[in-house]
């Protein structure tokens, strides 16, 4: 359950606060500037704030102002400060000379400037308050809290003792009342720094869509206004009547009760809704749980198990007591028990959610892949109560990705024969026969008069005959490399790099870097073929005029770079939106258990990276 206030419109109190003790600090200044008497009291004929108080009084504003900056604990000792040197004034009978810094008072019977014993301890607290208000440490934040409301009580008592005109706080004399400002002060002062933290304290309480939220919502405003109005009335019809100190208490008590009473009721009513509410969700879970066709689990804060769906125990045919603890780990095979629980409880010291896949024996004792997922459970007051997740069985999944892998890998391997064979037959057939017939068509041209029409036209005849044998060579030399086949990767890349400048004037820098000697084919086979198709796209779209091909090798691994500074494209399109060149170099790396990126951005260029395991 959230709070019903969003937490920025508490920070918003808090910034009010300080702001209404700042304008109340400054009417009294200006009071006491231009001998004002009523902007000093806010109220005739009843004590006026005194000049230390006002300044205390801004300081403390300005703390709540910049609660977030560093000035902000200076402030706050200040405030401390004018409450402590005037304790120690009254009980030492010293005189610092703070009392009349500001203003000359007029308006005094023994110390002239000097503010009350209660105004005093008022401001220690207060100034307590502030200091730790936005400390890392809970417990200092919690002292925080603590003193602030010590601050609002002595506040409120003092405005309660001016309204029922009684000066209660006239304990210690002679100079001890606080004033009407001052009080105000302190009371708005002390709700500043309860929102200055409303994710904690009476502030959470409060705001919390709770019954302890809802009973603190009911009983505050009505309880408090009930018992002043209550309290008023049996102090005027005491001085009226004459009614006894014992009687008046017993009502005032009987009134209390009566709202604490009817807080309690109200109270009852809302968590016996909220009861019902909450065993209608849990039914509903349930029946959701029973119904879904997954396996649902839940664990505490121990890590242990402390739910399991039925469909799980339909699964695992086994009974939910068997289950609970640790008894579910018994069904993960031995081979995937040590890995996936590290995953789980990780995942559980880090409050994180997790994903893991692992084989889990079926009631048939069949080992079948399940897909498990895991999230933290959080309460209404957002403390980690502990995870819930849910497996699914993803075999037939599995399975049905290895038989494309398999089909793939077939389809792969067929192209494969197929570019050999065309390539042998071109080379041993095609173009031998091509050879010859420029060779016939030579020394036929030499037969005849190298200055008739007819020599000339079979000399060309000859040349055009010859290139085409060469273009069919290059063409059979694609399709299925015989330097590759020799003499290994890096010489087929140097050879291919070589041809594709010499083709197209595309300058390609080749880079190698510890490259094993013995590579196996189906590796040396897929970066070969990637690095073919990646620079006949450099040729097709890219319109660069270099490039650079780096293949090094990396613990047990390939690592094949293709790069150009050519225009590039957009290589957030979705995968399955990609041409069918750069889907076949990445079903090539699937398959051998590697892994594929392409970088792109318009117009700066194109990067394609490979890397490709090559075994222990």
């Amino acid at each position: 359950m959230k709070a019903t206030r969003d937490p920025r419109s508490n920070l918003n109190v808090a910034t009010l606060a300080g702001w209404i003790l700042f304008a109340l600090a400054a009417l009294v200044l200006l009071g006491l500037a231009f001998d004002l008497r009523g902007l000093q009291s806010f109220v005739p004929e009843s004590a006026g704030m005194k000049a230390n108080s006002a300044v205390a009084t801004m300081l403390a504003s300005v703390a709540l102002l910049l609660r977030k900056r560093r000035v902000q604990p200076v402030l706050s000792i200040a405030v401390f400060l004018i409450g402590a040197l005037t304790l120690c004034e009254y009980a030492w009978g010293f005189n610092f000379g703070i009392d009349e810094f500001f203003f000359r008072d007029t308006n005094y019977i023994f110390y002239p400037g000097r503010i009350s014993q209660y105004t005093s301890i008022g401001y220690v607290l207060f100034g307590l308050s502030l200091l730790p208000m936005n400390s890392r440490h809970r417990v200092l934040r919690q002292l925080s809290i603590g003193f602030g409301i010590l601050t609002g009580a002595l506040g409120a008592l003092a405005i309660v003792s001016h309204g029922y005109d009684t000066h209660a706080t006239n304990l210690i004399r002679p100079h001890s009342n606080v004033s009407i400002p001052t009080a105000l002060s302190f009371l708005i002062g002390a709700i500043g720094v309860q929102y200055a933290n409303p994710s904690e304290g009476i502030v959470r309480l409060l705001h919390a869509n709770n019954a302890g939220g809802a009973m603190l919502r009911r009983l505050l405003p009505t309880g408090t206004l009930l018992t002043l109005l209550l309290g008023y009335a049996v102090r005027d019809a005491q001085i009226h009547y004459r009614w006894e100190s014992g009687f008046s208490l017993a009502l005032v008590g009987l009134g209390v009760g009566a709202c604490l009473i009817g807080g309690i009721v109200l109270t009852a009513v809302d968590l016996e809704r909220q009861d019902l509410s909450r065993r209608e969700s849990e039914s509903r879970f349930m029946l959701a749980a029973k119904m879904a066709p997954v396996m649902i689990w839940m664990s505490g804060t121990d890590k242990l198990c402390t739910y399991c769906s039925e469909p799980w125990l339909e699964f695992t045919g086994r009974s939910l007591e068997a289950e609970m603890g640790n008894g579910w780990t018994e069904g993960i095979h031995p081979d995937d028990l040590k890995e996936s629980m590290a995953t789980y409880v990780d995942s559980f010291d880090r409050r994180v959610p997790f994903q893991m896949q692992y084989r889990f024996r079926r009631h048939d004792g069949e080992y079948r892949w399940v897909f498990d997922t895991g999230v933290p459970r959080l309460d209404g007051e957002g403390s980690f109560v502990g995870y819930i997740g849910s497996c699914i069985d993803i075999t037939d999944r599995m399975r049905a990705e290895e038989a494309l892998k398999s089909l793939s890998g077939r389809l792969i391997k067929a192209q494969e024969e197929e570019r050999s064979r065309i390539a042998r037959e071109i080379h041993d057939d095609y173009q031998q026969r091509l050879a010859l017939l420029s060779i016939d068509l030579g020394n036929l041209a030499q037969n005849l008069r190298a200055d008739s029409g007819a020599g000339f036209r079979l000399h060309e005849l000859s040349n055009r005959v010859g290139k085409l044998g060469s273009d069919l060579h290059s063409l059979s030399h694609r399709l299925h490399s015989s330097t590759l086949d020799n003499l290994g990767l890096v010489a087929a890349l140097i050879s291919l790099c070589a041809e594709f400048t010499d083709q197209h004037s595309i300058e390609v820098d080749f880079v190698e870097e510890n490259m094993p000697c013995d590579i196996p084919r189906e590796v040396a086979l897929c970066l070969f073929r990637i690095t073919q198709e990646a620079l006949q796209n450099v040729k097709r779209h890219s319109r660069a005029d270099s490039a650079e091909v780096r293949v090094e090798g990396r613990e047990q691994k390939i690592y094949l770079s293709i790069s150009d500074t050519g225009l590039g494209f957009d290589s957030s399109v979705d995968a399955t939106q990609r041409g069918i060149g750069i889907r076949s170099m990445e079903e090539r790396v699937r398959l051998l258990g590697g892994q594929f990126a392409l970088y792109s951005q318009h117009l700066e260029g194109t990067k394609i990276e490979v890397w490709v395991p090559i075994g222990s």
